[in-house]
């Protein structure tokens, strides 16, 4: 029903409610509509279709609004604003080789994980006199699952003699999975506030729209002078969490003004359309590492995986690898993690009766304390990061 206070979509309940009232208006009050009754098993079978229509009707109505939109509806609305949904995309590192002197490796070679996560070669690698090489590798297949840590891929998925060894110095980064619903309403909707380019928040939204960027921070030095980090006078310093240098850099170079220098140790050449040379330059932001013992009394009704949902449960808080590999983005950068604000997290879990926190950034220096991030900085946990100790 359509009305001053927008739609309200008629239940399963209300239809055959509505329905009932009716036959019995036709046909007398004593009629019989219970369930077991033909008249009452056709009347429940029209409620029932007739509830699929109007929650079709109220996705219909729902679908121009994003808040309220989803799927396919979702990306209309962000083909509109020619902001589309981050697709899954590859995973990218470096594999270092020793074995025969002036052995070719060819483009296209696999290499893998001990749990078969498969990489391959986006260059011929020549090994040099002594044995040595390196270069850049590629994931088989997309998703953040293919991020994996250093010194994984170790194995030949197509052995040969000339090669010895194989490792990967580097964490694989740039994996991600296709966006869900919920951050890509976020996306749009921050978009909508922050029209435009070259403003502060049109800056920070095209970063944030860059694939597999978890999170930005962008310092605006406004001034004719060195500003106190030795920033230049008019100049954008951008500190991003995740995301490949060349996506950043483009997202960069379309958002930041033709006049505005752009700082950071990073330095990366962008083409404009017509073929000249721009250098962009930004800082991925420094990663803290956080450690937790938590320490919890239980009762009966704690369940024999509590123990992992609360580390789950911290992951998501903090950010950071959960148990499944998962990437929780959490904290945003140069946001703290504040002790008291964790305790709710661990209670989400049943069957605790009292809890103590003690966090760090070494696993041997814990402390009941708050960890100060600053603006350059974010806080990333993992699962194997956080110690729970049962006391019963």
């Amino acid at each position: 029903m359509l009305d001053n206070n927008g739609f309200t979509r008629k239940t399963y309940s209300d239809l055959l409610d509505e329905m009932i009232a009716k036959a019995k208006e036709l046909y007398g009050e004593n009629t019989n509509t219970n369930a077991y009754t033909p008249l009452g098993i056709v009347l429940r079978i029209f409620a029932w279709f007739l509830s699929i229509l109007w929650d079709n009707q109220e996705r219909v109505y729902n679908s121009r609004y994003i808040k309220k939109s989803e799927g396919i509806q979702l990306d209309y609305h962000g083909g509109d604003k020619n902001i589309p949904r981050n697709p899954a995309t590859y995973a990218y590192t470096t594999l270092n080789f020793t074995g025969t002197p002036n052995y070719l490796i060819d483009a296209e070679t696999e290499f893998t994980t001990s749990n078969g996560i498969y990489f391959m070669l986006t260059e011929d690698v020549t090994l040099d006199a002594s044995g040595n090489g390196s270069g850049e590798a590629v994931s088989l297949e997309r998703g953040q699952y293919n991020n994996v840590a250093a010194n994984t891929i170790i194995d030949q998925a197509e052995p040969t003699e000339d090669i010895l060894k194989v490792n990967n110095p580097i964490p694989a980064s740039g994996g991600a999975d296709l966006e869900d619903d919920t951050p890509y309403q976020q996306r749009l909707l921050q978009a909508n506030e922050s029209n435009g380019k070259s403003t502060a928040d049109a800056i920070y939204t095209a970063l944030l729209n860059t694939p597999s960027v978890r999170s930005a921070s962008v310092v605006f030095n406004k001034t004719m002078d060195v500003d106190q980090d030795g920033n230049p006078p008019k100049s954008v310093h951008a500190y991003v969490l995740g995301g490949l240098k060349e996506d950043v850099a483009a997202s960069l170079f379309n958002s930041v003004s033709g006049t505005s220098q752009t700082v950071g140790q990073l330095q990366v050449t962008v083409q404009d359309l017509s073929g000249v040379d721009h250098v962009i330059s930004f800082d991925y932001a420094e990663e803290v590492q956080i450690y937790g013992r938590i320490t919890v009394t239980t009762n009966s009704k704690f369940e024999a995986d509590g123990s992992d949902q609360i580390k789950n449960n911290l992951v998501v808080k903090i950010g950071g690898v959960d148990q499944d590999g998962v990437i929780q983005n959490g904290l945003s950068m140069g946001e703290s993690v504040i002790l008291s604000q964790l305790y709710n997290n661990v209670y989400q879990v049943a069957g605790i009766d009292d809890v103590t926190i003690e966090l760090g950034t070494s696993e041997d220096q814990l402390a009941a304390s708050n960890i100060v991030i600053t603006q350059r900085q974010v806080a990333e946990t993992s699962f194997e990061n956080i110690e729970v100790v049962i006391s019963a």
